[in-house]
């Protein structure tokens, strides 16, 4: 090998490899997955990743020679640089980017910290302080000399002396910069004593466990399935082998990190999510490397962390849309890569979920392995639910939003000391400020959306693109000045709430007060501890919350999911009706659910009511074939977009043209469909009017191959900017 393929990330240039020569004392030291320093024009010296090497050059140019290896332990391996392939080739992007996602290049800045150590070595030749000192060190043979200062309240030069007598000894040690640190954990915990249905499950598990099988767990909300998983996390580091577990979100992450830590202590626990400092970031990805770590707990990008030797992959929640990352390219999810992951290890897979994703269960049922919890645990009871039809309701409601049933329910549910869930899947004041004069509605100057009223703020906000404005004196259109802001959005009724209880606390949980760091967790304790009556929040409370004393849980409008023009509206509205009503009863007390709907016959919200998934599943994967929609076909979304909407329109119809030609050509245009263009459903975000095209592709691996093939050989004029979403979370 001569050459070597370098990853850089140069402001203005992004992410890319260049090649450069290897000096002759470097080529027996030099690994893939090595940090090193290169020379990069103008700006001097730079850190970069060795990610390949070649005896050729791939042009006729001089190249500069690698400067220095600046750590001799590399980061990752040739068998992960495969699985980035693999994900680079999926998800038709090159791997350059999916390498800047999965690694991110601040980990060579923050190489190993240590710290100095003083080790107790012997009494002899101290003084009688001297040996007060010392009794103390050789309690615990070793520890850090700023700490050692501390307790014995000592001086650097009685060290010095000690030092120089030969009774002790200063070394430097690398520092592990735990993020677990924090959670100050003494003792372990014992792990709970299954249920007689858990160990039913757990063993037919466990008799699946081999290869690379995908397992799901389907059990009903608080049926115990999280203590199931840990008895199979202790079955597989008992073996020697190691388990990725994945949660959707950062804040259950840090919950589920914090619960694995005491059971299986600190030591052998870690956890990795975007949220950690770079400096724990680069140790944890040290230890993952050295294999020193057998069980990691995170959020989606934990799929591309370094575990070794891993014998269990756990995705709970796995319904959970927060798994897919929609921009920017990679658009990876990380329960596809995590199937991926699995047949590299040969380990199972263990998908878990009150409410799992069609596709999931359609594979379960006919592979066999599907497992079913359909009580919750100790035989509570799941609370039943009751539909109040706002057809018949809605003029008596308060501010024509909280219903007569509701009010009462919220009012006999405070009197007992107990705690009330509100859901409104709707950030914001209003959901848009209409001109009562001539109709019209203040849209983003940007996108093809209305602002929304925030009344905290004062400011007319838009969710997609964050551009803000204050609230005009006159409408553009007419001149009047006579404004309605309608809708209903969280910061609303959370103000009714407070006019209908002034005596009660009501607080809000949504992404616009979640922006200081760790505010969802301080909220979320503050709750816990019974310091909140009410809370009013969108679709992020319908998760993790696991709070005994709550017993009414009420959806403001459980049509809102389901009116929107997406194949899985249905799906989603379902899954959050059913996880919402979840939270209700988990203590010794009943709960009771109200959901408050316009249109109380339709199948997906009956479904929920009864808390039937098996129902909604039959209805649901019947329109699904009959429709070629997943997991009968495989969906590719191609959205192009630019300020030019002639420009975007036209170079839509031109890439769909040429597809439809090949295809044609190939005479499989009865297994590859293409739909489109057509305007996205949000035409334009940040200036960029968009237009989308569907692929249906029902022809599993040979389809997503002939696609990737095609759009590889793409070339889009520099107005025009195209995104490639395999398997995309919506078609908004």
């Amino acid at each position: 090998m001569k050459y070597a393929s370098a990853l850089v990330n140069i402001k203005g240039l992004g992410v890319k490899t260049f090649s450069y020569l290897i000096p002759d004392e470097m080529k027996d030291k030099i690994r893939i997955g090595q940090a090193i320093l290169v020379p990069f024009g103008r700006q001097g010296l730079i850190n970069a990743f060795c990610v390949g090497f070649s005896d050729y050059l791939p042009g006729d140019f001089k190249v500069k020679k690698i400067n220095k290896i600046l750590d001799e332990t590399p980061l990752f391996s040739i068998e992960y640089l495969k699985l980035l392939e693999w994900v680079a080739n999926y998800y038709c992007c090159d791997v350059v980017t999916v390498l800047n996602a999965a690694i991110p290049l601040k980990l060579i800045e923050k190489a190993s910290k240590t710290e100095q150590i003083i080790e107790f070595v012997k009494f002899d030749g101290a003084t009688k302080r001297q040996v007060q000192v010392l009794e103390l060190l050789q309690k615990s043979g070793k520890m850090p000399l700023i700490l050692f200062e501390k307790y014995a309240k000592t001086t650097r030069a009685t060290i010095k002396k000690l030092e120089q007598t030969g009774c002790i000894k200063l070394i430097q040690e690398e520092l592990y910069r735990n993020p677990l640190d924090v959670l100050r954990i003494t003792e372990r915990e014992p792990l709970f004593e299954l249920s007689g249905d858990q160990k039913k499950v757990y063993e037919g598990i466990k008799n699946k466990i081999s290869g690379g099988n995908e397992i799901l767990l389907h059990g009903v909300t608080a049926s115990g399935k999280t203590e199931v998983y840990f008895k199979l996390i202790d079955d597989t580091i008992k073996s020697g082998k190691s388990v990725l577990f994945l949660a959707p979100e950062i804040a259950l992450a840090s919950q589920l990190t914090k619960r694995l830590a005491k059971k299986f202590g600190t030591k052998d626990v870690a956890i990795w999510h975007s949220s950690i400092s770079d400096g724990e970031r680069y140790d944890v990805w040290q230890k993952l490397y050295k294999d020193e770590i057998k069980i990691l707990a995170g959020a989606r990008s934990a799929v591309f962390a370094p575990l070794k030797n891993i014998g269990l992959i756990i995705i709970d929640e796995e319904h959970e849309g927060a798994y897919k990352q929609t921009t920017p390219a990679p658009r990876y999810d990380a329960r596809t890569v995590a199937r991926k992951l699995s047949e590299f290890h040969n380990c199972p897979l263990l998908l878990g979920s009150a409410t799992p994703d069609i596709a999931t269960y359609y594979r379960a049922i006919n592979s066999g392995n599907l497992f079913e919890l359909k009580k919750r645990y100790n035989d509570a009871k799941v609370p039943p639910v009751t539909v109040i039809n706002m057809q018949e309701h809605g003029r008596a409601a308060y501010r024509n939003v909280l219903s007569m049933p509701l009010q009462t329910e919220i009012k006999e549910t405070l009197s007992k000391g107990q705690q009330v869930i509100l859901l409104i899947n709707r950030r914001g004041f209003s959901t848009f400020t209409q001109c009562q004069a001539c109709g019209h509605v203040i849209q983003c100057p940007n996108c093809a959306i209305p602002m929304i009223w925030h009344s905290k703020d004062q400011m007319l906000k838009c969710h997609y693109c964050n551009h803000a404005e204050y609230f005009p004196d006159v409408c553009p259109e007419c001149g009047s000045d006579a404004f309605k802001n309608s809708g209903t959005g969280t910061q609303k009724i959370e103000q009714y709430v407070k006019e209908l209880f002034p005596e009660n606390n009501v607080e809000r949980i949504d992404s616009d007060i979640l922006v200081r760091k760790g505010e969802h967790i301080r909220l979320l304790e503050k709750f816990q501890r019974g310091d909140i009556d009410i809370l009013v929040g969108t679709q992020m409370i319908a998760k993790g919350l696991d709070n005994p004393n709550v017993t009414l849980v009420g959806v403001i409008s459980a049509d809102a999911s389901f009116n929107l023009p997406d194949f899985r509206a249905s799906e989603r509205g379902f899954q959050l009706l059913t996880q919402v009503a979840g939270r209700a009863g988990r203590g010794e007390f009943a709960g009771k659910v109200l959901f408050q709907t316009y249109n109380p016959d339709f199948y997906a919200l009956e479904s929920a009511k009864s808390q039937n998934y098996r129902e909604f599943y039959d209805t649901e994967i019947a329109a699904r074939e009959e429709f070629d929609y997943p997991p009968f076909s495989q969906i590719i979304r191609l959205i192009l977009s630019s300020q030019n909407n002639f420009r975007a329109e036209k170079s839509a119809q031109e890439i769909a043209l040429r597809l439809c030609i090949m295809i044609e050509k190939y005479g499989i245009s009865e297994r590859l469909d293409i739909l489109g263009p057509t305007p996205c459903v949000i035409e334009r975000i940040n200036g960029q009017y968009r237009f989308q095209i569907l692929i249906k592709n029902k022809m599993s691996g040979k389809g997503h191959q002939f696609v990737s093939s095609f759009l590889n050989k793409v070339i889009m004029p520099k107005d025009i900017k195209l995104a490639i979403d395999v398997d995309p979370l919506d078609i908004l």
